[in-house]
């Protein structure tokens, strides 16, 4: 990790270029940088003691069909990349862990589906666990390493066609209603959680230089817009579906700041629905899927006009992660364990930073 790195994207970020050495040192130090430095750089030695042989990430349990490699190496791999850990190259310096997030990004590239009805699936034989959100997760993670990746041509065309194959897979698997389901099928079925890892990697697919169906991310923002409760902001886990959290909230704005809305009234909405249910603020009880939500709570907090919702916000999710990060610097999930907990929390405690595409304001 490069902390003296991360500092001048901070400081390209807020706009601290044209401020004095002490106005930029305040800046730098509101966003907690040298304590998520520290969490972070445990985290990662953490999540690299566990990567597998193979180059995968994986869920810690009993049997295989629970491993989800597909999900938790993309998580991983986005966060070594979110620290300036990029795909290994032979010339370059690319950070300490550059060689695991090459390894990371070459599993993907290999599993990702080349022909048949699944062409473009990224898969792997008994994950029965990472389906549409894996295919979300894997796509981010190779869109951001796509500019930096492979020693050669052949390498990098390998990348770039699975890149294309999962967007196509993703686009021709949309739901009559705008949104996606769990598996890689066109289905009447749809839920919104994989509905928002659809858009951010369709977004992130096409700032990327790749091609990218516009009327598919047309029909999935109307599907997002009509999931959202008019009389508490809150969104619901699917259309007609009495269900709302805070986590599914902030996923749905994040995917709204993602496809350009900065200002609508849906999306003030539902950020006043968003803060009067924020667990890290102790306005709401604890939620199930609580790191899944903080991963978009910090990306739309982030992006939002009035910079001081992020400035409330921000200390008080540092100072949660800071209380519960363990001493070999994992964190925890209790359904999901200790590597996909790990790795989802040091990608959002790296959001303000900036390194990824993904995080750019």
């Amino acid at each position: 990790m490069r902390p003296v790195a991360w500092l001048v994207v901070v400081v390209l970020l807020t706009g601290a270029s044209r401020t004095s050495a002490d106005d930029r040192s305040e800046q730098a130090d509101s966003l907690h940088t040298a304590e998520i430095t520290t969490m972070v750089t445990s985290a990662h030695d953490f999540l690299l003691k566990n990567q597998n042989k193979d180059g995968s990430f994986s869920v810690v349990r009993g049997r295989s069909s629970k491993n989800a490699p597909v999900a938790v190496t993309g998580l991983a791999a986005l966060s070594l990349m979110a620290a300036g850990h990029l795909p290994a190259h032979e010339v370059m310096d690319r950070g300490r862990h550059g060689t695991a997030v090459k390894r990371a990004v070459d599993w993907l590239v290999d599993h990702c589906q080349d022909s048949g009805e699944t062409s473009g699936y990224f898969y792997t034989g008994n994950d029965s666990v990472s389906r549409m959100h894996g295919q979300g997760y894997a796509l981010l993670a190779l869109t951001q390493a796509a500019g930096m990746y492979g020693d050669d041509e052949v390498q990098r065309a390998r990348l770039h066609a699975a890149i294309q194959r999962g967007v196509d897979l993703v686009e021709r698997t949309q739901g009559i209603h705008g949104g996606w389901w769990y598996n890689p099928e066109r289905s009447a079925n749809h839920e919104g959680s994989i509905t928002v890892c659809m858009i951010q990697a369709l977004r992130a697919a096409k700032d990327a230089g790749f091609t990218v169906d516009s009327g598919v991310i047309d029909k999935a923002l109307k599907y997002m817009e009509k999931s959202q409760d008019k009389s508490t902001g809150k969104f619901r886990y699917a259309l007609n579906d009495d269900r709302t959290t805070w986590a599914l909230t902030a996923a749905a704005l994040a995917t709204l700041n993602a496809l350009g809305d900065y200002g609508s009234d849906k999306l003030d909405l539902g950020f006043d629905a968003l803060q009067r249910s924020d667990p890290y603020r102790g306005m709401g009880g604890g939620e199930a899927f609580q790191w899944y939500g903080s991963f978009y709570a910090a990306q739309c907090y982030w992006a939002y006009r009035d910079r001081r919702l992020f400035q409330q916000w921000w200390p008080s999710f540092v100072e949660y992660c800071a209380d519960d990060q363990w001493s070999d610097g994992s964190f925890h999930h209790g359904d999901y364990g200790q590597v996909y907990a790990t790795a989802m929390v040091s990608l959002t405690l790296q959001v303000p930073f900036g390194y990824l595409p993904l995080f750019q304001r």
